[in-house]
């Protein structure tokens, strides 16, 4: 039994090193433009890993044995173990077809420590007149395969290279796919608005990870969008039939996390008068978003990593394990890459996560992404506002929006603009049409135009330090009620237009502080001069409304 539970933690650990090792050749995948620049890459790291003489990686326009022909070839390897195929591309000449194409039907790699005396290898004639000792051949998806051979050494491929190169097999699967597919116009995403690199590569990357099935991290300041990351990754998944379920572990009582999510039986603790599922159940095979997981108790992260590990969990209070046949998307703002800043994070949990890691970049990194954003947050926030007029953002307001260093990030900056846009329709009858600077700097006077930007500095990060600090809106006096009052503030009207706008106005003040507090509530209770149970029962009536 000893020997078998050594042997079971000797291949997740070998997994769990590939996994990561796989992982960081991404950045080096993405940045390949073609079809041969990712093969390429393949080539290059495979011999830099296993140092095998022949490495040769092969893709067809289709199936194999269906008529297809090359694709593209890339390889390393002497000129007599190649041979010209048209003028340029050289190719193996020990590729055994036979053994290709059991690889590509069957889905799994091959490898052989000595091909002169394998059994399942006395037909290749290819491999056999080579007199090849070490021979490996792994799929890449369904149309092409990496292949590995050494004339001279036996059993080159260790265990713990086979299991790196079948890993990078995968992980390259959908570069190849996206590679080869035909031009689909812009690379942009719903809900992921922006053309600055930073957002092109997490694109990029999205679009990569999303046909996985492993595990994926999603890093990024406190209101950067890692949802909206979230649900494009499943969006382009297989499950995107499926549900999506997402949980802000941070807005989750300690004593309530474990039943939330794996369930509990009847009797499990007081007040469990019946089984109840938890959101792994109602996940089924779809995708669970876990929104700063960082935040969950040490107690409630062991349960998580097992649940990567095994794809099994138990309700809580039960004795019979279940099946998770879904995949896991984590979100965190804390630095949990960083070993010296884990000691909120497992470190084993980090590793099982982070197969697939995406970083967001902060606004302040991407100010060339405002503007869009801008007009997007501006036609949504319009749009829950039936029968609003139409606004437009003033140029100057483009430019002091661009000059801001937002902390809160794209929450941040889409909280300004709604209470921008409140007090623009409480000016409506003055037949205001611009969401303008006065109005998100929430001043009720005009603002002199050398207070914003000049219309040259627009474009210039460099310029941003001499912009103005945008100042707090400005909006209804809080005074908190007695127990059991209503829970509508003092300065609200009872109805009609004014009181939706006077509300947004809150909704921002609200949501700006909790940015600026990085989601703290106690923080921006403080922040604001209400009782955090005051802040708790407000949130919740605009999450009910």
């Amino acid at each position: 039994m000893a020997d078998k539970v050594s042997d079971a933690f000797t291949r997740l650990a070998r997994t769990a090193a590939a996994l990561a090792w796989a992982q960081r050749q991404v950045p080096g995948l993405l940045a390949c433009a073609t079809l041969p620049e990712v093969l390429d890459h393949l080539v290059v790291v495979a011999r830099a890993l296993t140092g095998a003489p022949e490495v040769w990686a092969v893709a067809w326009t289709g199936p194999i044995g269906e008529g297809a022909s090359v694709a593209a070839i890339a390889g390393h390897g002497t000129p007599s173990a190649a041979v010209a195929l048209g003028e340029a591309v050289r190719t193996p000449l020990n590729m055994s077809q036979s053994l290709v194409t059991r690889v590509l039907t069957e889905r799994r790699p091959a490898f052989s420590d000595d091909a002169r005396i394998e059994e399942s290898l006395r037909g290749a004639a290819s491999i056999q007149a080579a007199a090849l000792r070490s021979v490996g051949c792994l799929p890449i998806g369904t149309t092409a395969v990496l292949y590995l051979a050494d004339p001279a050494t036996a059993a080159r491929f260790d265990p713990d290279a086979r299991v790196s190169l079948a890993a990078l097999c995968d992980l390259a699967a959908p570069f190849l796919d996206r590679r080869t597919a035909p031009a689909q116009g812009p690379a942009a995403l719903e809900g992921l608005i922006g053309a600055s690199p930073q957002m092109r590569s997490v694109t990029a990357a999205v679009r990569a990870f999303a046909p996985m099935p492993w595990p994926a991290l999603i890093l990024g300041e406190t209101g950067t969008g890692k949802e909206s990351i979230a649900r494009a990754l499943h969006a382009l998944s297989p499950r995107s039939a499926r549900p999506f379920v997402a949980v802000n572990c941070g807005a989750i009582p300690d004593d309530l996390a474990e039943s939330l999510l794996f369930g509990h039986e009847r009797g499990a603790f007081t007040g469990a008068d019946r089984r109840k599922e938890g959101m792994l159940e109602t996940v089924g095979e779809g995708t669970l978003f876990l929104d700063e997981v960082g935040e969950l108790s040490a107690r409630v992260q062991v349960k998580l990593l097992r649940l990567l590990q095994e794809h099994t969990f138990m309700r809580l209070g039960g004795d019979r394990e279940l099946h998770f046949g879904g995949r896991i998307v984590a979100a965190t703002h804390r630095p949990v890459d960083d070993p010296d800043a884990r000691t909120y994070f497992r470190a084993d949990l980090y590793h099982r996560l982070a197969a697939c890691v995406l970083r967001v970049a902060p606004l302040r990194d991407r100010r060339e992404d405002i503007p869009a954003l801008a007009q997007h947050l501006l036609a949504r926030s319009l749009a829950e506002l039936p029968g609003a007029p139409s606004l437009d953002i003033d140029p100057d307001a483009v430019r002091w929006l661009q000059a801001a260093d937002w902390p809160g990030n794209v929450r941040e900056l889409s909280n300004t603009l709604r209470g921008a846009i409140a007090r623009a329709l409480v000016r409506s009858a003055d037949r205001v049409q611009l969401v303008d600077v006065a109005g998100l700097q929430g001043s009720v006077v005009p603002y002199r135009p050398s207070e914003v930007l000049a219309p040259e500095a627009a474009p210039s990060v460099a310029a941003v330090p001499a912009a103005p600090a945008p100042r707090a809106p400005v909006t209804p006096r809080w005074e908190e009620p007695p127990p059991g009052a209503a829970m509508e503030p003092v300065a609200s009207p009872a109805d009609g237009p004014l009181a939706e706008a006077m509300t947004l106005a809150q909704q921002a003040r609200v949501h700006t502080a909790l940015a600026a507090c990085h989601g703290n509530k106690a923080a921006a209770a403080r922040r604001l001069g209400v009782s955090r149970q005051w802040l708790h029962r407000l949130l919740a009536r605009w999450e009910n409304a």
